[in-house]
């Protein structure tokens, strides 16, 4: 299982307080963002509602640990609780009992011993800070979910007032709140290099022949964990906060994914529904160009579509459904590699 996904998805998500950012008095702030809006040339700027990378990146995180338990994958006690520290320091690193490394000679032995101790550091990456850095970047890139940039018609906030009740002998709890919420047609994109799943980031320095054997070892179920949970994450967009009393009204509207066993073509953003051709037609004109280049490189893409985005496109199989687009998504990456 080798290779290089890339998924770009478009919601309908309306009444949603997925990332609020502070409090101004009894206001609950929604995180807003500046986006670039505008076609023929006339541009303009437009603050919009969004949910960062971090915030579906913990998502996505959380479900790796789910994973990690089904299939007996190491965590460190942090990450099972879903707090993501990473070994960022050198109390989690003794802590853990991982060799400090002295010199540059150790960095690729701690990264290892640090893979080794926790799945989510080999799939999301960490970097420990000290004398002699570990840096292992994330195999997987997600960044902010904004409103579809030729769509920002369609996207608002809007406070909501709120009360909490309290007896009429508590009086003194029952205050008034307002929560604000944001609705959009939002769109974001979602990279996964499947090759660097289990696969140390450090190029130089000793290595520990027993510790990378046993790595190697367990790079099969880390893959398959590491698609298990893109696939819930993808069809169960379980992000974000206040889902308690807050929970948004999400339809999936339309996606596209590409695959390539040997190069990292990422796929067009969901900003109009134009996306779907264009990223079929980028990715067959990468290979030819490739071709040319007398590289063999080969993307495959496959859609799912419930808005009339992949109309008249060719050259690209259309699911119905974002669970059987995950299905058919998986068959792809599990046979090509």
């Amino acid at each position: 299982m080798e290779g290089f996904l890339s998924i770009a998805f478009r919601l309908l998500v309306n009444l949603e307080s997925l990332n609020s950012v502070e409090t101004v008095g009894n206001l609950v702030r929604h995180r807003t963002a500046p986006i670039i809006t505008g076609q023929d040339g006339s541009y303009s700027i437009r603050f919009v509602p969004a949910i960062s990378g971090e915030s579906l990146a913990h998502a996505y995180q959380f479900y790796l640990v789910e994973e990690a338990k089904k299939r007996k994958l190491p965590l460190s006690p942090y990450s099972e609780r879903g707090e993501f520290l990473k070994f960022t320091d050198d109390k989690l690193i003794k802590e853990a009992g991982i060799s400090i490394p002295e010199n540059e000679n150790g960095i690729r032995n701690a990264e290892v011993q640090v893979m080794l101790k926790d799945y989510v550091c080999d799939v999301g990456g960490f970097l420990y800070a000290g004398a002699y850095p570990i840096k292992r970047t994330s195999t997987f890139q997600v960044g902010y979910m904004l409103p579809a940039v030729f769509e920002t018609e369609a996207a608002a906030l809007e406070s909501q007032f709120q009360v909490r009740y309290a007896s009429s002998s508590m009086k003194q709890y029952q205050q008034p709140y307002n929560v604000e919420v944001g609705s959009a047609v939002y769109t974001f994109t979602f990279n996964l290099d499947i090759s660097r799943i289990s696969v140390p980031s450090t190029e130089f320095g000793e290595r520990n022949q027993k510790d990378e054997s046993e790595l190697a070892k367990q790079r099969d179920a880390r893959v398959v964990g590491a698609l298990s949970a893109l696939a819930q994450f993808l069809t169960q967009f379980q992000c974000g906060a206040k889902r308690s009393r807050f929970l948004p009204n999400i339809e999936p509207l339309s996606a596209i994914a590409a695959y390539s066993p040997n190069a990292s073509f990422i796929v067009c953003p969901g900003n109009s529904k134009k996306f779907i051709g264009e990223s079929v037609k980028r990715a067959q004109t990468f290979s030819t160009v490739m071709k040319k280049l007398q590289s063999n490189v080969t993307v495959s893409t496959l859609a799912f579509d419930k808005e009339d985005a992949a109309e008249g496109v060719e050259g690209v199989e259309v699911t119905k459904t974002p669970e059987d687009f995950m299905s058919k998504l998986v068959d792809m990456t599990m046979k090509k590699g």
